[in-house]
């Protein structure tokens, strides 16, 4: 295998690889992988090999593109490689890192990162971000770990990053679990074992359209009318991000009704932080009704991570019991 040994570069757009335009008054995607590889120590450019595959901002991206780069990313393991940085925006790096986790068989450790602000910005984390994500896919301790992602001299878990700010350095972090690992110096140290969300293999995509919607005090039931009222169903799923246990209101049943008796996996979930979706209570919109009419349970998912789930589970074909079980796996 020729590339035995390298670690593939695989530049998938975001700030990371933007500069300021004087024309257009704003940054742009226009870093070439050339370019960036100058910010690299010489001793971690050997052996890297640059994939220059879209300039895109993330908030661009689709689960279908995502799943494009996956294919990418398997084709390079195939090949030889033995570690994968894939370079992204913010915007949407923690939902691409966690489906591609969803779909990574391989032991070769991929890792994501980007930056926060642009690399010609004072206090700019795109050049050590670059370094450390690097020497993580360089290290034989991060083989079997799945996809992670590297921000400030730390690794999350693809499954437990997510981004709590937009304006400062420590933009993500793991919600109640913390790294999985650390980077000091050229060293890194894996701090705890985590377990890896369920993946499912094969030659397939995602389903395109599994829609996500939130629920907050008064929320109108008007979207969720319309999408039931549709005689050619628009949606192949849906998430509910809903309150506390998984409640929502009274006035959204009929149409959750409709879209499950018409073949619509509808998938609930609680928009808490750290939320579980619990049997409590059994009055009109409360988990219990809901569950009791087809709905299916999140049971610990986010509702961001519940929509990628349930696209990929619909893409490889799951449906009921099997379905609701890939869902709640822990």
């Amino acid at each position: 295998m020729p590339k035995r040994n390298k670690i593939a570069l695989v530049i998938a757009g975001g700030q990371i690889g933007m500069k300021f335009s004087e024309k257009l008054n704003g940054h742009t995607p226009s870093l070439s992988g050339e370019e960036i590889m100058y910010w690299l120590p010489q001793e971690l450019s050997e052996n890297l090999e640059i994939v220059d595959w879209s300039h895109q901002p993330s908030s661009h991206y689709t689960m279908r593109m995502t799943s494009d780069l996956v294919h990418i990313l398997n084709k390079l393991v195939q090949e030889g490689i033995a570690g994968l940085v894939v370079l992204c925006g913010t915007d949407s790096l923690e939902e691409m890192a966690y489906l591609t986790d969803l779909l990574w068989a391989y032991p070769q450790p991929v890792i994501f990162t980007g930056a926060v602000l642009p690399p010609d910005m004072i206090g700019s984390d795109a050049s050590i971000n670059i370094t450390q994500a690097i020497m993580a896919a360089r290290s034989e301790a991060c083989w079997g770990l799945g996809v992670m992602a590297c921000f400030q001299d730390q690794l999350f878990a693809a499954s437990e990053i997510t981004q709590i700010a937009n304006h400062r350095g420590s933009a993500f972090m793991a919600p109640d679990r913390g790294p999985v690992a650390e980077i000091v110096g050229e060293e890194v140290t894996i701090l705890r074992v985590y377990k890896r969300p369920q993946i499912l293999e094969g030659d397939f995509s995602p389903a395109r359209n599994v829609e996500l919607l939130w629920i907050a005090l008064g929320s109108s039931s008007k979207i969720v009318e319309t999408m039931a009222g549709e005689k050619e169903k628009s949606i192949d799923g849906l998430v509910l991000a809903a309150f506390g246990n998984g409640n929502i209101p009274p006035s959204w049943t009929p149409h959750i009704k409709t879209l499950v008796k018409e073949g619509i996996p509808v998938v609930l979930t609680s928009r808490c932080l750290s939320g579980h979706v619990r049997r409590m209570f059994s009055f009109e919109g409360s988990v219990n009704k809901l569950l009791e009419m087809g709905v299916m349970s999140g049971g610990h998912l986010s509702p961001i991570h519940a929509r990628l789930k349930l696209a990929v589970a619909l893409g490889a074909g799951l449906k009921g019991k099997v379905l609701q079980n890939y869902l709640i796996a822990k």
